[in-house]
């Protein structure tokens, strides 16, 4: 999701289901209007690598908050301290993939962006006073020149490395093989890190456990919740090919 927030009005837009944001880059490109952003690094390269945006103007609260020597910088903490407002953290393990979204989940998305500009405020006018916000310009424009890491490599062997792999079986290691191969697939087309799909502590325990159908599959620790339901069965059809 894409969050944005303006004078109290806030909007929540959904790249999946839209064919074309790229009037969003215009804005985002420009100097005269300021971009306010929590932890704005994830976001720039993100937007830089998924849809080539380049953001000038940014002001990002996280960054504020530790010039001004905040110790706790998550944005939950920030607005509970600031606003009186609670997030619910169960929200940030939820699937956001999955729709639709629950109006929970909306209003929560809503949240994360609606009181960003009064922070701002807020933390601009103790910058300027304690002398500080000619550092804080620095390393916005620091952020705002951030470059994309080069595309990882992926290593087909690397399944070997993991720990716990050299007392596998055979049989066992062409398992975390296959396995290896689709979470790196899967990692890929979801843009996500490999371990964000699957852990390696629980390819490993597959492949040592070697389920004997999809009951004993969903029966082994640490199942990720996106391989539950309907899900299991594609990984399902990875360990059987693996076992082949």
């Amino acid at each position: 999701l894409i969050q944005i927030s303006r004078n109290h009005e806030d909007f929540i837009l959904d790249p999946l289901a839209l064919e074309d944001i790229s009037p969003l880059g215009r804005i985002f490109a420009a100097p005269s209007i300021e971009k306010v952003l929590h932890a704005a690094e994830n976001d720039l390269i993100g937007f830089k690598r998924d849809f080539q945006f380049q953001m000038q103007n940014v002001f990002d609260t996280s960054v504020a908050s530790r010039l001004l020597g905040r110790s706790k910088l998550g944005l939950a903490r920030i607005l509970a301290e600031e606003f009186g407002v609670k997030l619910d953290k169960k929200y940030q393990r939820c699937n956001w993939e999955k729709r639709p979204l629950s109006s929970e989940q909306l209003y929560y998305a809503q949240l994360d962006t609606h009181f960003l500009i009064d922070l701002r405020n807020r933390l601009h006018g103790e910058l300027l006073k304690k002398n500080l916000w000619s550092q804080a310009q620095k390393e916005y424009l620091r952020l705002e020149k951030i470059r994309l890491n080069p595309p990882r490599r992926w290593d087909p062997d690397g399944y070997l490395r993991l720990k716990g792999a050299q007392k596998l079986s055979e049989p066992s290691l062409r398992v975390l093989k296959e396995l290896s191969a689709y979470r790196e697939r899967l990692a890929r087309s979801v843009n996500k890190a490999p371990f964000r799909v699957m852990n390696n502590e629980f390819m490993v325990r597959v492949a040592r456990e070697m389920p004997r159908d999809v009951a004993s599959l969903l029966r082994v620790r640490g199942l990720p919740s996106r391989f539950k339901g309907k899900g299991v069965a594609r990984l399902w059809r990875v360990i059987k090919r693996g076992k082949s």
